[in-house]
């Protein structure tokens, strides 16, 4: 942790008070972590990404990630699992898109800081 002192000032980890705690229910940390995990994979966000500009077929998915739908259908179990994605059938189609824009949000800002 930076410090506003030269090397040769001491310094003690009690020198400021603490600051509160958070506001926040320790469940929404336990929630953001889960959430950090399921995008915690290329591919994964190469998905969201992609569901970014549209909801798509699982079988569009895998051709244009160039994957075998099997790996498609499991990995949409996670990010279903997670809450990133719904999904709907039509016949033997199966759709997804992201669960809401917080979620085209997250991945943007993501990718967009990643190019910083």
């Amino acid at each position: 942790m930076a410090h506003d002192h030269s090397d040769d000032e001491p310094w003690t980890p009690h020198e400021h008070a603490a600051r509160p705690g958070s506001a926040l229910p320790d469940r929404a940390f336990r929630g953001a972590v889960q959430l950090f995990k399921a995008l915690g994979d290329e591919q994964r966000l190469r998905t969201l990404e992609l569901l970014g500009r549209g909801e798509a077929c699982g079988s569009e998915i895998a051709a244009t990630l160039d994957e075998p739908l099997s790996t498609v259908s499991h990995r949409m179990k996670l990010l279903e699992g997670a809450e990133l994605v719904r999904r709907r059938r039509d016949g033997r189609h199966v759709y997804f898109r992201l669960t809401d824009d917080h979620v085209a949000r997250l991945v943007r800002d993501a990718l967009d800081h990643a190019m910083e």
